[in-house]
């Protein structure tokens, strides 16, 4: 076979090379979000969303931003597939839709559509939980804490 002429002295990687090929040829491969290219590991997420506020008075949230600088800083932006708003100015912007949808009253927040079951969306309103469930990244505590302190803050305030 052509994997064998490849790799004629390492058996164990022309049927590696096989099977995903065939995996591939079969549509089975996009099941598979470690191996699909470009995209990097994931533990189930086929699209991630991040929704972030925007408020009455026209000024951006601040633990959005913070939360997006994070998001930046881990270098995750291109694990986000869309970034949508919630404007408090327009109840029917799409952010709003998916809050009220969810019954979800922080912000930023993650809607997640798994590949397994597309019709079925998971909501994560704590980013360091998504990153740790959909892209399989450990936080360490003390981002941990800062959303969490960034989170009680904002109800104070």
């Amino acid at each position: 076979s052509l994997a064998q002429a490849i790799f004629p002295d390492k058996p164990g990687c022309a049927t590696f090379l096989l099977s995903r090929l065939t995996m591939l040829r079969n549509g089975l491969l996009r099941t598979l979000p470690a191996l699909r290219p470009g995209l990097g590991p994931r533990n189930f997420a086929s699209q991630v969303t991040f929704v972030k506020k925007i408020y009455a008075d026209g000024s951006t949230c601040q633990k959005c931003d913070f939360v997006w600088k994070q998001i930046e800083k881990d270098g995750m932006v291109d694990k986000i597939d869309r970034v949508v708003v919630a404007d408090e100015r327009d109840m029917k912007s799409e952010g709003i839709v998916y809050a009220k949808k969810h019954n979800v009253t922080r912000a930023p927040f993650f809607v997640v559509i798994d590949d397994a079951k597309p019709e079925e969306e998971t909501i994560y309103d704590v980013y360091f939980k998504l990153k740790k469930d959909v892209f399989a990244k450990e936080t360490n505590e003390a981002e941990k804490n800062e959303e969490i302190i960034r989170g009680m803050m904002k109800q104070v305030f």
